[in-house]
């Protein structure tokens, strides 16, 4: 084996809570020795010693194997074990990064000890460095005008238009992958019914690194499908690297504890559970095979619970350690080391329904839907998919990727499918998932009672089968569905109960997208201040989010809230990050309304009307309808401001939404019929107040009182004014429209007090300069004038 050369008066490396001792071979947490396989010393070596570059596969393997001819999966399982042992995995990635189709890379600070004086160096690497610096994005592709003009409407209809899919990432982030998560309250009471099997403590020959998370959940599921209820093993991961796992068992009614030990040629496999309720229980078993010595004494353990046994699966028993294998890596989000494992696979064995179904659950975390529903498709048409647990998780995986890909009506249908092949079995935990996957394609499409209903039934089957965070998704979903429903208010209260169990429990893209819910409540409530600081900790996750299109949609919330502000450069910037442009399927055109967006509310009304008209230009007529009307809304208005010829559009927009309703009075009130405008004006507003959401509301009545004050009708504009006066506080352009109706009436103190407030609000969104003249000084330069 190769061993490091590492500079003579180099004594060791510290880096975090660790100290890398290099003469005594040895890795210390602060006071405590980690045990360390000599393998994984010198990978830890190699890659710190190298931390100025990315170190190749191929070089990696020779300074840890002493040879070249060591395979992807070889490596990868090596530097899985080294993210376990200092605390990192492929999902946070703190210490070591994969770079793409090459190697890996160290990249946390690290302090060299040197031999010769005690003198400690601080050498932080370039990739941290650069991890750590502002993404520097291109310049802004909109120009901004001269002297830009404010325009009296633009509010958040993409966000209004987005409600049906508000919090799919939250739905089905966990399906066709692993299990599900989320609410403190309801979470304790689950797990005080549950037990909590740990990681596996295991010792012998060869590489049984994957027994340590891939027993574990052998162990669980085998447990789950006697009837125990058993936490998720990502529950379980979650909360250990949280609180650990002393802190976190407190909470159940038993934790199992496994260990696996190696004696004249057999396995042997003990378990311990703690059951606060019966007191201590073990079993034990010996056998050849690792996973036969699991399954044999895991079921003793079910027989002294009482428990009939699970019906054994029929599995190769090679293939069922490379799943293991390869959930083992999933479970501590390395999905390449996963997929490598797989792909290694005999040829046989790549064949078989259960390998690639595990290759589609990769590929859906990896974010690729398309070809994750190709292979669940493919699965489904063949005899091994007849077996009705299998055939139903199948359903339950194209249902998942359906919805991503935005294609709720038949997603609704295989979930209806699942739903059907589950009732009245065992089988709780799947059938929950089926029925909340059924609810989010009901919300989705405005069936809000149906959603209701199938999360009641939900909860029920996830609480029966002990799984946290599946009663806790299932409980924010009903906050997507009051979101749907247009009562933001009402969702903030399980959006903001979830989001802190969801970082309690480690669950990255649950995290964003609840966070991301919360963004889009906020700013429909028109908090758009607790908006951006809720965009600000959404943001914050990027570095930790592998899943392309949560990124997109993390980089979409930071960039509403920047925009709402009146940080318009730093929102147009983000827009251009290249992961700004990476399609969200469910969400298409929301960076392109963004566009439009960022141009109106910088003053270009001609580059926003040109955005615009591009979009719709390309836009499927039976794709996001309401989205499409508020495009259309935004040409309108940004042609009106630029003077430009006033757009047709064909269909003709409707009466059933606000901004249909707008779009027919803005060309009645063009062409001069104040008759019609104003009746339009009217029913679009009432239309905004019987769904209440303030944001809506507002931009019926900035539109309304702009035009209300342009026919002189002062005292109807106050009117309305008066009635979104509360809102003006935290809001630039109802703070614009209140300052414009009191200069027009010659209040000068209101007007003194509605100036300072819109300045306060203004961020870079100029005010023009005739609202900052007072209104007595304003009337004496226009009489001198004359």
């Amino acid at each position: 084996m190769a061993m490091q050369q590492a500079p003579m008066n180099v004594a060791g490396y510290r880096f975090g809570n660790y100290r890398l001792d290099l003469a005594r071979r040895e890795l210390r947490r602060g006071e405590d020795t980690v045990a360390l396989p000599a393998r994984v010393f010198e990978c830890l070596c190699h890659l710190i010693e190298h931390r100025e570059r990315a170190v190749h596969r191929d070089e990696l393997g020779r300074a840890v194997f002493g040879r070249s001819d060591v395979s992807d999966a070889q490596i990868g399982q090596i530097v899985l074990r080294a993210r376990r042992t200092i605390g990192d995995d492929g999902q946070e990635q703190r210490c070591i990064r994969t770079v793409p189709r090459y190697g890996f890379s160290w990249v946390a600070p690290v302090e060299v000890e040197l031999r010769s004086d005690d003198v400690v160096e601080t050498a932080s690497s370039p990739a941290v460095e650069a991890a750590q610096a502002k993404p520097v994005a291109p310049p802004s592709a909109i120009p901004a005008s001269p002297s830009p003009a404010i325009t009296e409407t633009g509010r958040r209809p993409l966000l209004l238009a987005l409600a049906a899919v508000a919090c799919l990432a939250i739905a089905l982030a966990a399906w066709f992958q692993l299990r599900p998560s989320q609410t403190p309250a309801l979470s304790a009471a689950v797990a005080e019914d549950a037990f909590m099997v740990l990681p596996v403590q295991a010792s012998g020959p060869g590489d049984i690194a994957w027994a340590r998370l891939g027993l574990m959940d052998f162990i669980a599921d085998r447990m789950r499908r006697a009837g125990v209820p058993v936490l998720s093993s990502e529950a379980t991961l979650g909360a250990i690297a949280q609180k650990g796992a002393a802190d976190i068992a407190r909470h159940a009614r038993g934790r199992v504890s496994t260990r696996v030990s190696h004696r004249e040629g057999q396995w042997q496999v003990e378990l311990e559970v703690a059951d606060r309720e019966h007191g201590t229980r073990r079993a034990q078993a010996r056998h050849a095979r690792l996973i036969d010595a699991a399954r044999i004494a895991t079921d003793r353990l079910l027989l002294a619970l009482g428990r009939r046994l699970p019906a054994d699966r029929k599995e190769v028993p090679a293939l069922a350690e490379r799943l293991l294998r390869a959930q083992s890596a999933m479970l501590a989000n390395e999905l390449d080391t996963a997929r490598r494992i797989l792909n290694d696979a005999p040829e046989l064995q790549r064949n078989l329904p259960q390998l690639r179904y595990r290759l589609g659950q990769v590929d859906f975390r990896a974010g690729d839907y398309a070809r994750s529903l190709a292979t669940v498709e493919a699965l489904l048409s063949e005899p091994a998919a007849q077996e009705p647990l299998f055939r139903a998780r199948l359903l339950n995986a194209r249902g998942a990727s359906l919805v991503r890909l935005g294609r709720f009506t038949d997603a609704g249908r295989s979930f209806d499918d699942a739903v059907r092949l589950l009732q009245d079995t065992a089988h709780a935990a799947e059938l929950g998932h089926a029925l909340t996957g059924r609810a989010v394609t009901h919300s989705a499409q405005g069936r809000f009672d149906r959603a209701l209903a199938d999360l009641g039934q939900a909860r029920i089957q996830q609480v029966r089968a002990g799984d946290v965070l599946a009663v806790a998704r299932v409980d924010a979903n009903l906050g997507s569905v009051e979101m749907d429903r247009g009562r933001p208010a009402a969702a903030l209260g399980y959006y903001r109960a979830a989001a802190p169990v969801f970082e309690e429990m480690g669950a990255i893209n649950e995290t964003a997208g609840v966070r991301w819910s919360l963004v889009s409540a906020q700013l429909e409530l028109l908090e758009n201040d607790a908006a951006l600081a809720e965009s600000a900790r959404l943001y914050a996750l990027l570095d930790r989010i592998r899943d392309p299109a949560v990124r997109a949609r993390v980089i979409m919330g930071r960039t509403e809230a920047l925009m709402a502000v009146g940080r318009l450069r730093e929102a147009r910037d983000l827009l251009l990050l290249p992961d700004a442009q990476t399609p969200i399927l469910a969400e298409a055109h929301q960076r392109d309304f963004l566009m439009v967006e960022a141009a109106r509310r910088s003053g270009d009304a001609r580059s926003a009307a040109v955005l615009a008209q591009r979009m719709l230009e390309t836009w499927p007529p039976d794709e996001r309808a309401l989205l499409r009307e508020w495009t259309r809304l935004r040409w309108l208005q940004a042609a009106l401001d630029a003077d430009l010829p006033l757009p047709e559009f064909a269909p003709p927009p409707t009466a059933d939404s606000v901004p249909g309703l707008l779009i027919r009075a803005l060309r009645h009130a063009a062409r001069d019929d104040q008759d019609a405008a104003g009746r339009e004006f009217e029913a679009a507003l009432a239309l905004a107040e019987r769904g209440g959401t303030p944001a809506e509301i507002a931009e019926a009545v900035l539109a309304q009182a702009s035009w209300l004050m342009q026919q002189g009708r002062r005292e109807e504009a106050g009117t309305l004014v008066g009635r979104v006066a509360p809102w003006a506080i935290r809001d630039f352009e109802l703070a614009m429209l209140q300052l414009r109706l009191f200069r027009e009436d010659g209040q000068v103190e209101p007007w003194r007090a509605a100036l300072a407030q819109a300045r306060r609000l203004a961020g870079e969104r100029s005010i023009p300069a005739e609202l900052t003249l007072e209104p007595l000084a304003a009337t004496r330069a226009a009489s001198a004038n004359l």
